[in-house]
């Protein structure tokens, strides 16, 4: 049968011989990651090595397994699970197929790919049947999370629906819990089990994860060079940031970095202060219905050409605690690197669309509290220029008391900021005939309270402002630096700061613009002739109608350095 035949199937694989040989079997996926001891029917397995039909995985103490099935499916087998690949067809021409598994132990994490997005995909485990819609789905075994995406659980004659974000708890039988936030760490927890340990490489050698050898893997692995699903993006040579998905009760997000499945995880916590002797009057409600506004940044990836474009424009976070919803609108141009917060002339703006206001329809996202809320484009038939598109925005603040994350981005110390609030987006458009993503765009936001007018900006006096400023840098992924800003009210400047962002410090002059509620200007770094273009605003804070600061920060550099980010400040 040709590559290009009609139907690819994954035939019964275990047929013993007299002698104790097994018989051949057809390749339904390859094994991307393996931390020891993991077998495959026994067996040791090994990176690269081929997945078939009816394979049973089992792993110990120590073991995980990460399979990238041919529809571009992953699954991560965590320490001490069991799973059977039950049944696997895939069309590759008509993108259809079935896939199902069961999960005997142990913990599981699964990407949908093609077979997903039609709602063909099963898990059974030892007390329910799990149906999965072009989601992420991780569970335990009993408790079963909703990372995005949508799923049936059934357990006990009765079923029930998660969408993003969502968790049920079941029992042998007995129903599914109804659907709500997880128990606190419970996603968490999984992700760790699901993370190479200290010392383990997934089963790589040291050195070994280039973006060549990457693209050679996924390509054995799943018949085509395009994105696997699960990444998205080209690799970097420092850990980053992939694709977001919805959290948790204390806000956990996302999923480890790994050759084929990036993501973030994430941690927030609201201890509002009172302050109600200071001015403007403090809001210290958990979760206000407030509108904020600012800046959005990032970088676009096209596959095929491998192109990397740099991204600035605007954004808008509304925040309804009467709905428990969030609605986020990102506007986003391709700017000329050379000539930073300038719009490409061939380009055009794209519009994003997060969650929903109101209190009809589909939420597509929650609000838990001022810390901690996320929401998803919609759900069926959102395109964007034409092309069928999928995302995620989500907060960041208090992003310091998850160890993973301060790990994988360094020098991560975000702005102690009472009002102003950022964060990660990610958007992926996809072939409208095949569905494989054809270009990835990730980033990061940042809003505040806009200052009411400019009188409230003080014509006298000086203060520091202090916070962080993170980026995505196409050599490096996101990566973190100390943002710190002395502002002449008089004369209208302010002295900009910025220390660690890549190994390179920053430092230079901004102006204020004729409306001075906002500020701009370029600085230099101390490495490999980088610059640091800065457009940014003041905030309210508690304490001051202009307490706090945030905008966008463009960044170049010698051999084709390029990174596009956010900074967020208060007032010393």
């Amino acid at each position: 049968m040709s590559r290009t035949g009609a139907l690819q199937i994954a035939m019964t694989v275990a047929a013993m011989a007299l002698g104790g040989a097994m018989a051949r079997a057809q390749q339904v996926g390859t094994a991307s990651a393996v931390n020891p001891a993991a077998t495959a029917n026994m067996r040791t397995i090994t990176i690269g090595q081929s997945i078939a039909h009816k394979e049973r995985i089992q792993t110990k103490s120590s073991g995980s397994v990460q399979l990238l099935f041919l529809d571009k499916t992953s699954m991560t087998i965590g320490p001490n699970s069991d799973l059977t690949i039950d049944e696997y067809v895939y069309d590759p021409n008509a993108n259809t197929g079935k896939l199902a598994a069961t999960l005997g132990k142990g913990a599981l994490r699964f990407v949908g790919g093609q077979i997903s997005h039609n709602g063909d995909a099963e898990i059974k485990t030892a007390s329910a049947l799990i149906g999965i819609r072009g989601g992420v789905m991780m569970t335990d075994g009993k408790g079963i999370y909703s990372g995005y995406g949508t799923m049936t659980v059934n357990s006990g004659g009765q079923t029930v629906t998660l969408h993003a974000g969502e968790f049920t708890q079941t029992r042998a039988g007995g129903p599914p819990t109804l659907p709500g936030l997880p128990p606190p760490g419970f996603v968490q927890q999984l992700i760790l089990a699901f993370q190479s340990a200290a010392g383990q490489t997934g089963g790589a050698r040291r050195g070994a994860a280039s973006p060549a050898n990457v693209a050679s893997a996924e390509q054995k692995a799943t018949g085509s060079s395009g994105f696997v699903t699960g990444s998205n993006m080209p690799t970097p040579v420092n850990p980053v940031v992939g694709l977001i998905n919805a959290i948790s009760s204390t806000f956990t997000q996302s999923v480890q970095t790994s050759s084929q499945d990036k993501a973030l995880q994430q941690i927030a916590q609201d201890q509002p202060k009172d302050d109600s002797h200071n001015s403007p009057p403090v809001d210290n409600t958990p979760r206000p219905t407030v509108m904020l506004t600012g800046y959005v940044a990032g970088l676009d990836n096209v596959a095929g050409n491998q192109t990397v474009n740099p991204i600035s424009g605007t954004s808008k976070i509304n925040l309804d605690a009467t709905n428990n919803r969030v609605q986020a609108n990102l506007d986003t141009y391709i700017y000329d690197s050379g000539n930073p917060f300038t719009q490409l002339a061939h380009t055009v703006h794209a519009l994003f669309q997060f969650g929903s206001n109101g209190s009809t329809g589909p939420a597509n996202g929650t609000y838990v509290d001022y810390n901690n809320f996320y929401a998803n484009t919609p759900d069926n038939n959102y395109v964007v220029n034409g092309l069928p598109a999928k995302g995620v925005i989500v907060s960041a603040n208090g992003i310091t008391t998850n160890q993973i994350v301060t790990n994988a981005i360094p020098n991560l110390t975000p702005c102690q900021c009472d009002y102003t609030r950022w964060g990660f987006w990610a958007i992926d458009w996809s072939n409208t005939n095949t569905g494989t993503p054809i270009e990835v765009a990730l980033g990061t936001w940042v809003a505040g309270r806009p200052v009411g007018s400019i009188s409230d900006v003080p014509t006298t006096g000086t203060a520091t402002y202090t916070g962080h400023v993170i980026a995505n840098v196409q050599s490096a992924g996101f990566v973190a630096g100390g943002f710190s800003n002395t502002v002449n009210f008089g004369a209208r400047t302010g002295a900009v700061s910025v220390t660690g962002l890549d190994s390179t410090n920053y430092s230079g002059t901004v102006n204020f613009n004729t409306d001075p509620r906002n500020f701009g200007g370029t600085i230099a770094g101390n490495v490999g002739g980088r610059s640091m273009a800065l457009q940014g605003s003041f905030f309210q804070g508690k304490s001051s109608p202009v307490g706090e600061m945030g905008g966008s920060v463009a960044i170049s550099g010698a051999n084709n350095y390029l990174g596009s980010g956010i900074f967020a400040a208060s007032k010393r």
